[in-house]
């Protein structure tokens, strides 16, 4: 056997026995992985019993049901299913952010798109759809009782309104108005994005998204005519 071709098989075996040691360890990492779906699984259902039963009216026998995993489980993931609802009002929160945060953080695109942006992003039904908004309705009935849950669920985010207003201040000096008042539009888009989601919530089934983002465009048109 040349000496070259020895080495090479040499290499080889080594490559081998490193492989053979990564799939050993692989099963480590299977159980992490099945530990993360579960507790994804866990709140993807709290999230069914509410929009299901109400937020009163979630129990953690009705959570176990529909996930069909035991009340260990949740105890293992969360301690306790108020503990659980806490994680979902929290998830709820993130995922709503990241989908405004992709349009209104884009400094790529001008301020007139990125306001058009949020109100697409706004009024889709990635966020805006029963089961998720009748979730939020739901923890937004028990802030008195659970002010733990507020941050989570409460439209004066602080960024979010930051963004807002330096769009609208962007807006302003772009178009040269002189009248208008980049902290109240801020405050009129939330108040109209608001007015939105509580017209889905109670009406659904003749909810018009097209026509919910003109109203949005009619609304800013009066604080930027020449953009809008």
């Amino acid at each position: 056997m040349p000496r070259s071709f020895g080495r090479v098989v040499q290499i080889k075996m080594r490559l081998s026995l490193a492989e053979n040691r990564t799939r050993i360890v692989t099963p480590s990492n299977a159980r992490e992985v099945s530990k993360s779906k579960n507790r994804i699984h866990l709140l993807e259902c709290a999230a069914q019993a509410i929009h299901k039963f109400g937020y009163r009216g979630t129990t953690t026998a009705n959570i176990q049901q529909l996930s069909g995993l035991s009340r260990g489980m949740i105890n293992l993931h969360f301690q306790s299913k108020e503990n659980l609802l806490l994680a979902l009002a929290e998830d709820l929160s993130e995922r709503y952010a990241s989908n405004w945060q992709k349009v209104l953080l884009d400094t790529e695109v001008s301020p007139a798109d990125r306001l058009l942006g949020l109100f697409r992003a706004d009024l889709s039904p990635e966020v805006l759809n029963e089961r998720d908004v009748a979730i939020w309705f739901a923890f937004r009935s028990e802030v008195s009782a659970k002010p733990e849950y507020k941050k989570h669920i409460d439209s004066r985010d602080a960024t979010f309104r930051a963004s807002l207003i330096e769009i609208c201040s962007a807006l302003k000096d772009e178009g040269g108005y002189s009248q208008a008042n980049p902290v109240l539009a801020a405050n009129c888009v939330i108040a109209l994005l608001e007015g939105m989601w509580t017209d889905f919530h109670l009406h659904s089934a003749d909810f018009d998204r097209g026509k919910a983002e003109e109203a949005c465009v009619y609304m800013v048109r009066s604080f930027f005519p020449d953009h809008f």
